[in-house]
């Protein structure tokens, strides 16, 4: 990705006196739809941000539908969209299932198909061309490997943990849990899993889960992976009204966002994983250029998921939107 935008940088300095060097000829001026599922989820919003700012750098036009993971919502977009001929569309899956019968009409329309950041099962591949984002079962095997290292540095045996997941029936919430819980088995760690509760990628309702779930478990609780670094800050409110000392407990988040950051060098949260909203974004607008170009490459292009903890916390920067 830094080579990617190293040659943006001197692609912008050359542009005026070299036209020609617009790789992406064929792709400019195409029409893209992109269908994403939130503008509330900060998240959700940098990555609608990024991949405009992107399409715009290729000559791209875009249309951006939005639904509230709505998946009725989100199939009635679909098909206003095929109804509009687009030279490509780019989906953000609300739900990992109610998704596969629209990418059977995109598929059947003819038009080509980027998903973004959430895959539905690969079973269903042959209905998208490409897609970019998050390895979500490789982002909970992180999360699992830093649960593991920040027992083993607490010097703690092994004990409970609880999982707040994100929306139900979303694919990185599948993923990741699926992810989390078959390393712990795999490594036959003595972290077990004693409880989840969804908080929908948002932090106040992962405050209200996280608060059930400290009154259910209470001293038991050794640890807490929460899907999203802003859940992860409503475990954090959830543990203190609980007269818990969160820095005494090691907490797990995802996505190295700014509540992440902050709270991993307040000594609170133990670590994140990192995914990057504007990588995220990025990778998909590159993927349906290059398609809509005729250039080939990878049908799956992954983002990394590196542990990030105070040691590194640096690398979360960019992703966090901090300098």
């Amino acid at each position: 990705m830094l080579k990617s935008l190293k040659y943006y940088a001197a692609a912008t300095v050359l542009a005026a006196l070299l036209p020609a060097a617009n790789s992406y000829a064929a792709a400019s001026g195409s029409k893209i739809i992109l269908l994403t599922v939130s503008e509330e989820c900060s998240y959700c919003s940098i990555h609608q941000t990024a991949f405009k700012q992107e399409a715009a750098k290729l000559g791209l036009d875009v249309e951006v539908k939005i639904t509230n993971f709505d998946p009725a919502e989100q199939a009635s977009q679909v098909d206003q969209a095929i109804g509009q001929k687009p030279d490509a569309i780019v989906l953000w899956p609300a739900d990992a299932s109610a998704i596969v019968p629209s990418l059977r009409k995109i598929k059947n329309a003819g038009i080509p198909l980027v998903l973004t950041n959430s895959m539905p099962d690969q079973k269903y591949e042959k209905y998208w061309d490409v897609f970019t984002g998050p390895n979500d079962i490789g982002n909970g095997e992180s999360a699992a490997k830093a649960m593991e290292q920040g027992f083993k540095e607490r010097g703690i045996d092994g004990g409970d943990v609880f999982v707040i997941v994100g929306q139900p029936g979303t694919p990185p919430q599948i993923q990741r849990l699926d992810g989390f819980s078959k390393t712990l088995e795999t490594d036959k760690s003595a972290i077990k899993i004693a409880g989840s509760q969804p908080g929908n990628w948002d932090q106040t309702k992962a405050t209200e889960a996280a608060s059930s779930l400290f009154t259910q478990y209470g001293d038991k609780i050794k640890g807490v992976y929460a899907q999203a670094d802003n859940m992860l800050a409503g475990v954090i409110v959830a543990a203190q009204r609980a007269n818990i000392d969160p820095s005494k407990l090691v907490l797990v988040g995802s996505n190295c966002s700014i509540e992440g950051v902050t709270a991993i060098e307040a000594g609170t949260q133990y670590a994140s994983v990192l995914q990057s909203p504007i990588d995220d974004g990025q990778y998909a607008a590159k993927a349906v250029a290059d398609l809509l170009d005729g250039k080939t490459g990878e049908k799956t292009r992954f983002l990394p998921h590196e542990v990030v903890t105070k040691a590194n916390v640096e690398d979360c920067y960019a992703a966090a939107g901090k300098k």
